[in-house]
């Protein structure tokens, strides 16, 4: 049966005994499983191929013996879902053995956010008086045309799962303390904005203002627990928030899209790196279409692109060129006359949590590609034949030197007062090239005051400085917005301008940044 327990409800360390009232010493042992359903992007495969169905194990999670709110004895399970335990069965009071779906080692668990952020668990009210083996086992809960909501245990164990490969591939090629991670999964939580605590949670996605993740649940909407690479790609937004850096606005994106290189490289970097961890370089995505709910799915494949290119329009600014381009640094013996490059993981953790994290200028591409080719062994020539692959150049710096449209994202201000006029592209979103340019000064240790103004439509500014947001406005729906700083000597400073103009056309954003 699927359970929901109390959040704050105790788990994790070794096994133990415990309990008043005297009873008999019994030892349980078993293995908890769960069905996990490959997601597949084929003509002759169902989106959701529950014939394929793979028993897996549930892996380092909680297991405890209760008597009502009491823990009688914990553990975790092993490798293989493998557990024991010994408890002192009292003579007073009915016990239970349950199985959470959360880990200890890192601390990953998935919650009912519709529930009062209770923890999903597994578990059985009916336990034997003499030592046994007493094996769990999570179902899908699918009955060939719709689920069983009392049988779909697995979901939240598929979730936690993925989670918990992504973190310990990292953790067997460096030492890593992952913070602890709540993950919000519900059969209610639906792909609409609103009350998250009632479901409306707009889609999978990973939350900075909480540092939690929330996965989509609802049969014949989105349901996101058999989608591996979406997990993963969420969970990867959480290890650029807790370990490393991430300064995409966040935003729309799709096919073909010329996006803000941030984002470019945020949403890239999220598929590239579930097919790292899975590992498995085909992202699936499956979703309910249709009145009838009917399963269908579509998938981006990190290794090799479609005849009907999912990437129209490669380079800096594609997120599609980045997740592959990762990838291809990434990943090892290929044929491909153009990938001569094999990092593996070691090198890229040493460069999301290094140079990525304290980077002068915003997170992209360039800042990644400048951080790799200084990591022991790796070629920068061969890294630079990978770029040309998608249309990159050879990038030499964090600020795009070597490529040219990476580059003129940055405007130097060398001398201030500086001003400048550019033209923006209306009709795009706000998170994409047409409507962002960056701006880099020195602090000098005094007030610097940033302005910028388009007669007729609505500009945004923000200031930077490695990554944190040290000034920002954005109050106006027309005219000047300004803000004022007092910079640090020697320091370095970008200023991101961005518009909003929704109805197509050229416009033209004026801006100024001067010292009194």
């Amino acid at each position: 049966m699927l359970l929901a327990l109390a959040a704050g409800c105790p788990g994790g360390g070794d096994g133990g005994g415990g309990g008043g009232g005297g009873g008999t010493q019994v030892t349980l042992n078993g293995t908890v499983t769960y069905d996990f359903v490959p997601a597949t992007y084929a003509r002759d495969k169902a989106p959701l191929d529950f014939a394929a169905t793979v028993k897996k194990p549930v892996r380092n999670a909680v297991v405890q013996v209760r008597q009502g709110t009491k823990v009688l004895a914990t553990t975790n399970t092993d490798e293989q879902g493998k557990y024991q335990l010994s408890f002192l069965r009292s003579l007073k009071g009915s016990t239970s053995l349950e199985v959470l779906a959360k880990t200890s080692n890192p601390q990953i668990q998935v919650e009912d956010n519709t529930d009062g952020n209770a923890i999903w668990a597994i578990g059985t009210s009916t336990l034997p008086t003499t030592d046994s083996t007493l094996n769990l086992h999570a179902g899908h809960g699918w009955t060939g045309t719709a689920y069983d909501a009392t049988l779909r245990t697995a979901a939240p164990f598929a979730v936690l799962d993925s989670m918990y490969t992504a973190a310990r591939s990292f953790m067997a090629v460096r030492t890593v303390t992952f913070p602890a991670l709540k993950v919000n999964w519900s059969p209610d939580n639906v792909p609409q904005g609103g009350d998250k605590s009632a479901g409306f949670i707009s889609t999978s996605h990973f939350s900075p203002s909480e540092n939690e993740i929330y996965i989509l649940g609802k049969e014949g909407a989105d349901t996101d627990e058999f989608d591996a690479h979406v997990i993963v790609h969420e969970w990867g937004h959480y290890f650029e928030s807790n370990l490393s850096r991430s300064d995409s606005p966040g935003g729309p994106h799709g096919r073909g899209d010329v996006l803000d290189p941030r984002i470019a490289f945020g949403e890239g970097y999220g598929n590239a790196l579930a097919a790292m961890l899975l590992p498995e370089p085909l992202y699936v995505d499956t979703v309910w279409a249709g009145a009838g709910g009917t399963l269908a799915s579509f998938g981006i494949d990190a290794e090799n692109e479609p005849l009907d290119t999912d990437d129209p329009t490669p380079g800096v600014f594609s997120e599609s060129s980045v997740h592959r381009l990762l990838y291809d640094i990434f990943d090892s013996g290929t044929a491909e006359s153009y990938d001569k490059v094999a990092a593996g993981l070691g090198p890229i953790y040493d460069v999301l949590v290094g140079t990525q994290k304290t980077t002068d200028s915003m997170t992209t591409i360039a800042s990644f590609v400048a951080a790799l080719k200084a990591q022991p062994g790796v070629n920068a020539a061969d890294v630079n034949t990978l770029l040309a692959r998608y249309q990159m150049g050879a990038i030499a710096s964090e600020w795009g030197d070597g490529d040219t449209k990476m580059r003129n994202m940055y405007a130097e201000a060398r001398t201030l007062p500086y001003s400048n006029n550019i033209a923006f592209e209306g009709g795009y979103e706000y998170n994409t090239w047409q409507q962002n340019q960056y701006y880099v000064f020195t602090g000098n240790g005094s007030r610097v005051t940033v302005s910028a103004s388009s007669p007729a439509d609505d500009v945004g500014i923000t200031v930077y400085q490695r990554g944190k947001v040290v000034g920002q406005a954005d109050e106006t729906l027309v005219g000047t917005e300004t803000l004022s700083l007092t910079t640090q000597q020697n320091s370095k400073y970008v200023v991101v301008l961005t518009g909003f103009k929704e109805s197509t056309g050229e416009y033209n954003v004026a801006i100024s940044i001067k010292s009194p």
